[in-house]
């Protein structure tokens, strides 16, 4: 529905009355700046109205919501980057190779080496132009003991490397190969041989797992690592074929058990008064932008605090639609960190949890995908996400709804991209809810 024309504006303001220059000066009251509905526009002062709205207040603040499990996915996650507004992030993996059926060495048969095969996909996130480490160590603790396991968890692990591996994020890197310390292959070489791991709880014995980290000092790139295609194996020969080299793989898609970790480092930022479960964190203390991280937690909650006194201008309302506006800030873009590709919102309460997606009439979840276009104030180009909150609206004015505001999230987890959003007071990139809905008197 397109917006009145500046007449029927002003026939339309003529018409509301006393009544709206009594509701606008209560809500200037409770609010700086106090602009809900200054700009309701009735189609006609008729029994049947259609008005336009893009001046509600919407409040802003950054949650830090329950982390993502990680041991359900088929990737594991590797890299440390820094980021000016979010602080360093760093990945680690955890995991545990399992059998399969290749049989058992001969008892002739000679040891070679042992080598950690990752094979990675496409993704990445960061400067791939620069060198970093992938570094392998022995974990000390069984992973089976708990069900599952989040992003925010970590298990101890040898201090000393078993191997490690020097690279470049770039593209065409389809796999790394880490040769790992020779004694403790043999070791596992011998117990191969012996036919003592010739279950998962053998094998955890001689292995309860590894251990990928970044270097100490690394600021470069994630990239990821499917589980379907990794694998750690053992080379050997047989004494009478010097050349043929044979193997005993480990799959890590048989194992017992696989996490990733996403840790954050946010001192020094504004994000580093952010320390507890489901806390929020205003926009006006971070330079009035908020800020989501997929992966983290890091959500953006919306409220729409006065949305239900739109039920004073009288009659029935019928919201029409109902889309948020959220823009991408300009000087947060940067190739190497692309924000999400979609925004997801859901429903949350005042202790900021986790509730249910919003759905279409085919039961499909509702997002918002990330799209770039011209900024009608600065006239250059600018990301934005239309959040569909139709229903919502629709619902706090029916009462059906206890008006907790939404949280808008990554559309997904396998991954840590990060977008920061302008607040409803940014100078340049300001989040609206652009509302339209029928006034009907009875």
């Amino acid at each position: 529905m397109s917006r009145p024309t500046k007449p029927l504006r002003r026939a339309a303001r003529a018409g509301l009355g006393a009544a709206l220059l009594v509701l606008a000066g209560w809500l200037a009251g409770c609010e700086a700046p106090g602009t809900d509905f200054e700009n309701v526009l009735p189609a006609a002062t008729t029994t049947l109205g259609a008005n336009y709205t893009d001046t509600i207040t919407v409040r802003t603040s950054t949650v830090l919501t329950d982390s993502v499990a990680s041991s359900t996915s088929g990737y594991l996650l590797l890299g440390r980057y820094h980021d000016a507004r979010l602080g360093t992030i760093t990945a680690r993996s955890y995991l545990q190779p399992g059998l399969n059926d290749a049989g058992t060495p001969e008892a002739e048969a000679v040891f070679d080496s042992v080598v950690l095969v990752l094979a990675t996909d496409a993704y990445r996130y960061g400067d791939t132009t620069r060198t970093q480490q992938l570094r392998v160590h022995r974990l000390q603790t069984d992973l089976r003991g708990t069900a599952t396991y989040y992003t925010a968890d970590a298990r101890p692990y040898d201090a000393t490397p078993l191997g490690e591996a020097t690279f470049r994020a770039r593209k065409q890197l389809t796999s790394l190969r880490v040769r790992l310390d020779a004694g403790f292959g043999q070791q596992l070489f011998a117990a191969a041989q012996q036919g003592t791991i010739g279950t998962a709880d053998e094998l955890l014995a001689q292995l309860p797992g590894l251990v990928l980290t970044p270097g100490p000092t690394d600021d470069a790139a994630l990239l990821r690592f499917t589980v379907a295609t990794s694998a750690l194996q053992l080379y050997y020969h047989l004494p009478w074929l010097p050349d043929a080299y044979l193997s005993v793989n480990f799959p890590v898609s048989t194992g017992p058990k696989h996490f990733y970790q996403l840790e954050a480092d946010r001192r020094g930022s504004l994000l580093s008064p952010l320390t507890t479960l489901r806390q929020t964190l205003p926009s006006a203390r971070t330079a009035e932008e908020t800020y989501i991280e997929a992966g983290l937690g890091l959500q953006t909650k919306v409220e729409l605090p006065y949305l239900a006194q739109l039920k004073q201008l009288g009659g029935n309302l019928v919201v029409n639609s109902a889309v948020l506006e959220a823009e991408v800030t300009a000087d947060s873009e940067n190739p190497a960190l692309p924000p999400p590709a979609a925004l997801v919102p859901r429903l949350t309460d005042a202790g900021n949890h986790l509730g249910a997606y919003f759905l279409d009439g085919s039961g499909n979840v509702l997002s918002a995908n990330y799209q770039r276009g011209i900024s009608p104030r600065t006239g250059l180009e600018r990301g934005t996400y239309a959040v569909p909150l139709t229903a919502y609206c629709a619902q706090v004015l029916a009462s059906t709804r206890v008006n907790h505001g939404v949280l808008l999230g990554s559309g997904t987890n396998d991954a840590a991209e990060r977008v920061v959003l302008g607040s409803r007071q940014h100078a340049a990139a300001p989040m609206k809810l652009r509302l339209y809905f029928t006034r009907v008197s009875l």
